[in-house]
């Protein structure tokens, strides 16, 4: 049985520690300025196998349309404490906004486009049912021959490109943006809704 929460409390650490990387010059947000973040945190527990899984997203937006997507996963188990799991996804590129089509005034439809840039690192156990498995680093702005063997084992005459190609999408997330709506306390800067599909990859088919 799995056991779902979502908390504001964990998303807020979240943001803090992804706050201290750097991706100065990267994708298309460059060393602009935040403009806005955007958090959701989902807690889950399968009783079945004693696993705990933690999963945050953070949208940040930069500039008058550049957003950074960050994604983070942490796994650990309760019967294998050795049985850990750490990733982390930012997806970079540009956005277009516009009041949301649920007709609150306090949301918007952020429409993002595909991204330019994947950066991904991945440690721990706890993923090695993954295709992409084990302790790995891609970034397609800084694309190696060693990643190409990583993500593609049977070769590809441009990895970073079909990296993109494979897992970069156009998506639209709601956000609460409490600056519209300046009246009501209970607002906060938080994602509401977004597509079903994960953010995470794990090269599986």
């Amino acid at each position: 049985m799995k056991k779902k929460l979502f908390s504001k409390s964990a998303a807020a650490l979240f943001m803090c520690g992804l706050c201290a990387l750097s991706f100065a010059g990267c994708g298309a947000s460059g060393t602009a300025d935040v403009t806005r973040t955007y958090m959701v945190s989902e807690a889950t527990y399968l009783d079945g196998i004693a696993w705990y899984s933690n999963e945050d997203v953070m949208l940040v937006t930069r500039g008058k349309d550049s957003y950074e997507l960050y994604f983070k996963r942490d796994i650990f188990g309760t019967t294998d404490p050795g049985m850990k799991g750490e990733k982390t996804i930012v997806y970079f590129g540009t956005y277009t906004s516009t009041p949301s089509a649920d007709g609150d005034v306090s949301h918007l439809d952020l429409t993002l486009s595909a991204p330019t840039r994947i950066y991904m690192e991945q440690h721990g156990k706890a993923f090695g049912r993954d295709a992409l498995a084990g302790n790995l680093m891609f970034d397609t702005a800084n694309w190696t021959d060693a990643m190409t063997t990583l993500a593609f084992p049977a070769g590809s005459e441009d990895g970073a490109k079909e990296f993109l190609s494979l897992y970069g999408r156009e998506m639209t997330i709601t956000v609460e943006d409490p600056s519209l709506s300046a009246e009501d306390t209970t607002l906060s800067y938080r994602i509401v809704s977004m597509p079903e599909e994960s953010l995470e990859i794990t090269g599986n088919a």
